[in-house]
């Protein structure tokens, strides 16, 4: 893990957008933020931020599952938690080890009210991998 800042905010985007999920991404996967995608952006919006999420990970042979707060998964791995933001009506996103808070990416540090959920990044698997190609295939005819 890899602390990374988020640089987009909910109160300062005309949209009302952050990319503190990109952030917790890019945290967890040890990579630059400029290396994620950028869930701020109106592509990504357009597409659906979820669905956009899970086809730049599954390109690069990852997929996320989501599990609870008290998920026997969680023990001994970073996840991203989410959770309602403290600083409006809202959810945020924060790096996790063993389902507890170890970074947030915004900068205020002031994490989640509560983690209501984990999402674990993990590899996919070869059948996995050959779905996810064929699927491209037949989107790209």
């Amino acid at each position: 893990m890899i602390p990374q800042r988020q640089t987009i905010f909910v109160h300062s985007h005309p949209k009302g957008w952050g990319n503190c999920q990109s952030a917790a991404m890019a945290s967890v996967l040890g990579l630059p933020l400029s290396e994620v995608i950028d869930t701020a952006s109106d592509e990504v919006r357009e597409k659906g931020f979820w669905p956009a999420i899970y086809e730049w990970l599954n390109d690069r042979g990852l997929k996320v599952i989501t599990v609870g707060p008290k998920d026997d998964r969680l023990n001994g791995a970073y996840s991203i938690g989410k959770g309602p933001s403290p600083r409006g009506n809202f959810h945020h996103a924060v790096v996790c080890k063993n389902g507890v808070m170890v970074f947030d990416p915004h900068p205020s540090d002031d994490g989640v009210l509560e983690i209501l959920s984990h999402d674990l990044i993990l590899p996919m698997s070869e059948p996995e991998k050959r779905l996810w190609e064929s699927k491209k295939v037949e989107t790209d005819v």
